[in-house]
C-alpha cells in the first residue's frame, strides 16, 4: 500500500501542485496548439500520459546502470532523446502497422511525443530521487497535467474571444500569455518552490 500512496501522492503533485506545464513552461507551446482542439483532448492526453510514462520508467531502469547513472547531465539528456525517439518510432510503427491510424492521429502522435515536457520528466525524476512508485506517479500526473492544461488554456481562449472589456490590441495571444502567466504564478505559489532547486 506504500507504493501505491507514494505513486499516487507523486501523480497528485505533478498535476496540481507543481503542473511542470505552467511552473516551467515545458511543453506549453503543444498545449496551447492542442487546446484549440477540444474534441481530442482526451485522445492527446492519454497519449502524452503515454509517452511521459513510457519513457519515465525506462529511464528510470537505465539510470540504474553504473555508467549511465554517472554520466554528465547533458549526455544523460542525449541518450533520453535517444530514447524518447526510438520509443516514438517503435509506437508510429505499431499505430500505422497494427492499428492502422488514420493521417490525423499520427499528425499528433509527434506533437505528443516530442516536446519538451516528455523529455523534461526523466531528468525531474532523476534530480529528485524519485523511487519507481514516484516515478509511475509523476508519469501519470505529468500526462494529466498536461490534459489540465489543455482544458484551462481553452475555457480561457473562449472567455478571452468573448470579453468586451478587454482592449481590442490584447485579445487574443497577449491575453492569453497573461492568462497562463497567472496560472503559472498560482502553480508557483502552491507548491511554494522551484522545480529545479
Amino acid at each position: 500500500m506504500t507504493q501505491f500512496t507514494s505513486m499516487l501522492t507523486a501523480a497528485l503533485y505533478a498535476m496540481l501542485v507543481q503542473n511542470i506545464i505552467f511552473s516551467t513552461g515545458y511543453g506549453m507551446s503543444e498545449s496551447i496548439r492542442m487546446a484549440k482542439r477540444p474534441k481530442h483532448f482526451f485522445m492527446y492526453g492519454g497519449t502524452v500520459t503515454f509517452f511521459s510514462l513510457a519513457l519515465s520508467l525506462i529511464c528510470f531502469f537505465l539510470n540504474r546502470i553504473p555508467f549511465i547513472f554517472s554520466l554528465d547531465i547533458k549526455y544523460r539528456i542525449a541518450l533520453y532523446t535517444v530514447v524518447l525517439l526510438a520509443l516514438y518510432l517503435i509506437t508510429a510503427l505499431f499505430c500505422l502497422k497494427i492499428l492502422k491510424a488514420d493521417k490525423k492521429f499520427m499528425n499528433s502522435l509527434g506533437m505528443c511525443a516530442l516536446n519538451t515536457l516528455i523529455i523534461a520528466l526523466p531528468v525531474v525524476d532523476f534530480k529528485a530521487g524519485y523511487t519507481l512508485a514516484e516515478t509511475v506517479g509523476t508519469g501519470i500526473g505529468a500526462g494529466l497535467a498536461f490534459t489540465l492544461s489543455m482544458l484551462l488554456i481553452n475555457t480561457a481562449m473562449k472567455h478571452i474571444h468573448s470579453n468586451r472589456y478587454i482592449p481590442e490590441v490584447f485579445k487574443g495571444t497577449p491575453a492569453l500569455f497573461i492568462y497562463i502567466s497567472l496560472i503559472a504564478l498560482a502553480m508557483s505559489c502552491i507548491s511554494g518552490q522551484s522545480l529545479f532547486v
